[in-house]
């Protein structure tokens, strides 16, 4: 679109480091933006740790939507921080992966499970509920998996897939724990560089490239949860309305109980309104 004149070269596989490497390389001007599995991007903006709320989302629907809303918050905080926000995708919703089946909260308090040391939303729900955890980088995951420090991981089905803890769990609970969006930015500086056309090219390219994230995230999940884990040898546990129920009533006490901590309780009051709304709408 642009004649050769703009283009993007990627680092993929943490090549360039962790996300807090990235951003450092970033202010350095080394690189110019980061493609971050959302935990960069709710650092930079916490409004976006919305989208991390475990049980708030029914569906990725939904959390696209929300993210919409928000936008121009978002942006501005982002702005704040140096970025210019390309967009957002999303990788899904994370499930249990574990050594043994996990039927119950009893169970899923009883072992010691992976969570990414960035993921300060998923973290501050498991010690609220109760569940014991361990962080790191996901590249260390595997190795405390193997060593027994781990009874496993509460990961996305993509994610899990790319590490090959997929090959290593015996069992997956489809819980849907919380949803892990994608965002891309790209440093102020960097995009203040580009004349007008250029930027808004660069936005349409980003606008198709996150559009085409999420549909194969979506697919792929569906594929994964679908079939092709259990190739791998995993087994399904049924998910039983018993412990979904019971899973959802301690993600609502848990928001309340952290209050202002994570996300703003008048944030997370239009967030409510705006999904009730949404939910009451035709065909619902």
């Amino acid at each position: 679109a642009t004649d050769g004149e703009l283009s993007i070269k990627w680092y993929f596989g943490s090549i360039a480091g962790t996300e807090h490497e990235v951003e450092e390389r970033i202010k350095r001007k080394q690189l110019d933006g980061i493609a971050s599995g959302g935990m960069e991007c709710m650092r930079l903006a916490p409004t976006m740790r919305v989208a991390r709320l475990p049980g708030l989302f029914e569906n990725r629907d939904e959390v696209m939507y929300i993210l919409s809303r928000l936008r121009p918050e978002i942006d501005d905080e982002l702005r704040q921080q140096g970025f210019v926000n390309l967009g957002w995708s999303g990788f899904g919703f994370d499930v249990v992966f574990s050594r043994a089946p996990v039927t119950s909260m009893a169970e899923l308090r009883a072992g010691k499970f992976w969570i990414w040391s960035q993921d300060v939303v998923g973290q501050a729900f498991a010690r609220e509920m109760g569940i014991s955890f361990v962080v790191s980088e996901p590249n260390d995951a595997a190795h405390a998996y193997d060593d027994q420090k781990l009874a496993g991981m509460i990961a996305n089905p993509s994610v899990a897939l790319v590490f090959q803890w997929s090959a290593q769990a015996h069992y997956f609970t489809p819980l849907d724990t919380a949803f892990l969006p994608v965002c891309v930015l790209v440093a102020t500086s960097s995009y203040e560089e580009l004349d007008l056309g250029l930027r808004e090219q660069l936005r349409a390219a980003s606008a198709k490239m996150l559009a085409r994230v999420n549909m194969v995230s979506e697919d792929g999940d569906r594929a994964l949860l679908g079939g092709l884990f259990a190739r791998q040898g995993l087994h399904r546990v049924p998910l039983s309305p018993e412990f979904q129920r019971a899973f959802l009533d301690e993600t609502r006490r848990v928001r309340a109980a952290l209050g202002d901590k994570l996300v703003p309780a008048a944030l997370l009051r239009r967030v409510d309104g705006w999904l009730a709304e949404r939910r009451a709408g035709p065909g619902r």
